[in-house]
Parts: C-alpha cells; structure tokens; sequence
C-alpha cells in the first residue's frame, strides 16, 4: 500500500518538475505557433505542397541561435530591455517600450479575434465581438492566476493537447514517406509570392517577444547555467516546428489549390478522416490562439515597467497591469476593426505576423547582438554568427515591408 501511494505522489511531482524544466520553452511554443502561424501553414501547404517543408528546420536553426543570445542574458540575470535603456537612454528606452508593445499587442488583435470565431463556433454564442471579449477575459483571468509555475502548467498543457490534435490529424491522412521527404530538399523558385512565402514562415519562428521574456525569468527559474535555458528553449522550439510540419503536410494532402476560410482547414479533412476532425481542428486553433495572444504580451508585462527602472517579476502589479492594459486595448481595437474595415480573423491572422515582424524582430535581433556583446565576451566566430542572423532579419524587414503596406491598403 506504501509503495503505490508512493508512485501516486511521486507522478505529480515528476510531472511538475518536468514541467519546471521545459514549460518555459512551451510557452515559447504557444506564442509562435498562434492564429497566424496555422493559416500561414496551411496557405504555405495549399500553394506549394511539401516543396516548403525545408524552411522550418532553417527557421528553427535561425531561433537557436537568437535564443542562444537571449539565454546567455537570462543566465547572468540581465533584461533585454534593461540594457536597451541604458544603451539608448532613458526616455528613448520608454519611447522604445511602448511603442513595441503597442505594435505586439497588434498580435492579440488577431489572436483574439480568432479565438472568439473559434469560442461561437463551438458553443452557442453567435456574436463574435462577444466571443472576443469573452476570450480576452480568460486571458486575463489566466494572468491573474499570478504564480508563474500555475500559468506555465496551463499553457504547457494546452500547447501538449494542441500538438496531439495535429499528430492526429495528419496520422489519419497517411502522408506518403517519400514524397513527404522531397520537400526538406531546399529549392529557391524565381518568384515573389514563393520568396514572400520563405520571409513569413520564417517570420512565424523567430518570435521576438519571446527574446524579452526569456532574459527576464532569472527570477522564476534561478536558473544560473546558459546550458538550462538552452535546453529548455531547444525542446519548445523543436515542438512547434514539428507541430508547424504537421500543418503543412496536412494542408499540402487535403486542401491542394484550396481557397484559405476560417475552416478551409479543415473542411477538406472531413471526407478524408471523419466529421470528428472539424471539431477537433476548431479547438485546436482556439486553444493555439487564445495562448498566443496572452503569452505574447507577457513580453510587454516586462518591458515596460523595466524601461520605467522598475524591476518587475512575473505576476506583480506592474506586470498585471501592464498586460490587462494591453488586452483591453487588443478587444479595443479587434471589433472597430472588424466591422469597419475589410479584415476578418483569418486575414487579421495572416497580416500581424508581418506587422510585429517587420518593425520588431529586426531591433530585437540588433539590440540582442549588442547587448551579448555588452555584457559577456562571444568568440570571433559567435559574434560573426550572430551578426549574420542580425544582417539576414533586417534584409527579411526590407523585403517585406513594401507589399505588406499594400495589403493593409488594399483591406481597409
């Protein structure tokens, strides 16, 4: 009797330390892989097949070295957004802060709005602004749980049930090996929109704010060895370029020269595996985008009060407020939106990846080179490495920039 009430207690302990030990990097997982990285994927698997299949392992390539740099920061307890001031300036620092968390909030914007489709599809609500408010109220109630260990366990088990429904799914279709294996032979096609595709799927992978959450969690983790961060990150990013494949190759096998809806997904599947998949897609994508547009903000819930010289930690006034504030605002600025211009969820969750990309994953990539410089001593070839990745995110912004100003033209 003492043993098996020994294995009982022993379960939740080893499922809370092995949460503890990888939860950060499957919150990471959950702000990547949100409302835009599923239709993004599934256009990507719709237009081109499998013959895009090798991007991600580059993308996660790309993440590991950014990573890399933000956890040598996390390691000795030094904030991005910390150094960002005193490199910058106190008042250019605040400027900064709030004008990125403005622009990351836009992120929410689509998140949310998918996530209220997602909430009065599967229940009997049928009023999407309600739907939105309702999904940005449990957002907050999420922040509210303040104990960062709770949130963790809830967004990694989230991310976990996400993952499963995806693996599912695509068993079920039964992707041909060989032909899945053709598409991570890299091949480059003279052609805008395949170029443009290349930009947004790497786009989708390297997420800046989690850059700025990572180097401000010495508080929750204590973690002093690079080598734990490194793990940790390692193991979520390797999740959701795994999830991001599955959604590629389910959309290349199901929705071949598809048109992209909000179920467009996963209507093509119905035929193919069972009516059960709808539903399972739906929850899938609620679950994916309701913890990405929460997690996502806990960046902004650092940022700003430490350009104000605050030093906050996970859960505390300053943080709470600062990310209630930006959830309001998202619900805000979602409905207007909505109603007022030509944008629905889906295209909503297509164009913000962009918008946060352009403007914020290029300074982040800077400041991150430069701040590892700052406070640690990078070999020759690591500072070549990193200011590569730093060259390559700027070329990506540039790229980008022009046709992504016409689409929101074009929308509103």
């Amino acid at each position: 009797m003492s043993e098996a009430n020994t294995t009982v207690d022993f379960v939740p302990e080893q499922a809370k330390e092995t949460i503890h030990q990888y939860g950060l990097g499957l919150l990471f997982a959950a702000n990547i892989f949100g409302a835009g990285s599923v239709y993004i994927l599934t256009e990507t698997g719709m237009l081109y097949g499998f013959a895009l299949l090798w991007v991600m392992p580059l993308g996660l390539g790309i993440g590991l070295v950014m990573h890399e740099m933000s956890a040598r920061l996390a390691a000795v307890d030094q904030p991005l957004m910390t150094y960002i001031s005193s490199a910058v300036g106190e008042r250019a620092g605040k400027a900064f802060s709030l004008g990125i968390s403005f622009i990351m909030q836009f992120w929410s914007v689509a998140n949310y709005a998918l996530a209220g489709a997602a909430l009065i599809y599967l229940t009997p609500l049928s009023n999407l602004y309600v739907g939105i408010i309702i999904s940005a109220a449990l957002g907050i109630a999420l922040v509210e749980l303040r104990v960062y260990s709770r949130v963790e366990g809830v967004i990694a088990a989230l991310v976990l049930a996400i993952f499963a429904s995806y693996i599912v799914i695509t068993a079920n279709l039964g992707p041909e090996v060989g032909a899945v294996a053709t598409g991570f032979v890299p091949g480059i096609i003279n052609e805008f929109e395949y170029m443009t595709m290349i930009i947004a799927l790497l786009g989708t992978t390297v997420y800046y704010p989690n850059f700025f959450i990572q180097t401000s969690m010495q508080h929750e983790k204590s973690w002093s060895d690079v080598s734990r961060y490194r793990k940790d990150h390692t193991v979520g990013l390797a999740a959701v370029v795994a999830l991001s494949l599955t959604v590629i190759i389910a959309a290349a096998i199901a929705s071949p020269d598809g048109e992209l809806t909000f179920l467009a997904p996963a209507d093509p599947l119905v035929d193919m595996v069972g009516s059960w998949v709808l539903g399972a897609f739906i929850l899938a994508v609620g679950a994916a985008s309701f913890t990405s547009a929460t997690g996502t903000l806990f960046a902004a819930g650092f940022m700003v009060p430490q350009s104000y010289g605050i030093s906050t930690k996970f859960g505390d006034v300053h943080f709470r407020r600062t990310v209630h504030f930006l959830i309001g605002l998202s619900v805000l600025l979602a409905i207007p939106i909505l109603a007022f211009t030509g944008f629905t969820p889906v295209s909503l969750a297509l164009m913000m990846p962009a918008v946060n990309g352009v403007i914020g994953l290029p300074l982040t990539a800077l400041a991150l080179f430069f701040a590892v410089r700052h406070y640690l001593e990078p070999s020759r070839l690591e500072q070549a490495v990193f200011a590569t990745i730093v060259v390559m995110m700027f070329v990506t912004s540039i790229f980008t920039a022009e046709s992504l100003v016409q689409s929101i033209v074009n929308l509103i």
